[in-house]
């Protein structure tokens, strides 16, 4: 049990579990009741999509740790598994497994919609992900970008493997209403992991520095990174309250309150302390709550759909 236990905090179980309901409440809850038609990927097919994005994304959080150990065995002991519950020597097969899982499902799922171009999105996942943990997430906003991008992603999917969006055998009103809802989705859903990832090289700034990381926070300081991540989520807030406008002039009062209660409110709490945060105990609490309110945004989905039939 001690094992199991390991094995789901080693992949970030929580963060699996919002990446791949996020697919699937996009699929249900936006495309599924306004296209019209039999969607092009069965039930199955769409939970396996699913369940390819959480392996990948649990691979990628495997190969971090590995990669990771001894620093994180000096500034993070508490937060380290392997070596510990979970033998370093079995981390390399568990990476492998999990990577190689999650694209050969995503590439059969490519095969049977016709369009095996699609595999790339996976395999490119895969080596992005691996090229951030050896290299890339030392660099000031590349890793940041990579991540905030690669969680926008899980929006994206959906739509690129709705092929009959491409055939033209879709309305256009529903298809505006689809590409719309996605973008709209994914833009929150990177800059909010954007601003959240800046935290997070903020709170490890100073293993970051004793590595020679070329983070924003070593890069610029500490001051002026929680400022960049401030000005960030403020334009988000910007954003948000545009989309609170515009749902409030077509008399779509129950989602407006909802993003004043849910987001715009727990945002403007999280700002004030952003720009005078010292220590990692501010940060950890910053990154929590980016985390939390990122939950919020996800249910809109099925919370802005219920609104709908009432």
């Amino acid at each position: 049990m001690h094992k199991i236990i390991a094995f789901f905090k080693l992949i970030r179980w929580l963060n699996l579990l919002v990446a791949g309901g996020s697919l699937l409440l996009f699929q249900y809850f936006i495309i599924v009741p306004v296209i019209g038609i039999a969607p092009t990927l069965s039930h199955l097919q769409v939970w396996l999509l699913a369940l390819s994005v959480m392996l990948i994304m649990a691979g990628g959080n495997v190969i971090n740790d590995f990669l990771d150990l001894s620093q994180d065995e000096k500034y993070k002991p508490q937060n380290v598994i392997l070596g510990k519950a979970i033998s370093i020597n079995f981390a390399p097969y568990l990476i492998v497994f999990l990577n190689v899982l999650g694209v050969g499902i995503g590439l059969w799922l490519a095969y049977s919609v016709g369009n095996l171009k699609l595999a790339n999105v996976f395999l490119i996942s895969v080596l992005l992900l691996w090229q951030y943990s050896v290299t890339l997430k030392k660099y000031a906003l590349v890793g940041n970008a990579i991540v905030a991008g690669l969680c926008a992603l899980v929006f994206l999917l959906p739509v690129l493997f709705e092929v009959q969006l491409v055939e033209k055998h879709i309305a256009p009103e529903a298809k505006y209403f689809i590409l719309t809802q996605m973008k709209g989705y994914a833009l929150f859903a990177f800059v909010i992991t954007l601003v959240r990832e800046i935290v997070k090289d903020l709170e490890d700034a100073e293993a970051d520095i004793a590595y020679k990381y070329h983070t924003l926070p070593v890069w610029l300081g500490t001051r002026t990174s929680s400022i960049i991540a401030g000005v960030i989520q403020l334009i988000l807030m910007i954003g948000i309250g545009v989309v609170m406008y515009v749902y409030w002039q077509t008399g779509l009062k129950n989602n407006f309150w909802y993003a004043m209660l849910f987001l715009q409110f727990p945002l403007l709490i999280n700002l004030f302390p952003l720009f005078v945060a010292r220590n990692k105990t501010d940060y950890r609490v910053q990154s929590v709550m980016l985390k939390v309110i990122m939950v919020f945004g996800v249910a809109t989905i099925p919370v802005f759909y219920l609104f709908s039939k009432l």
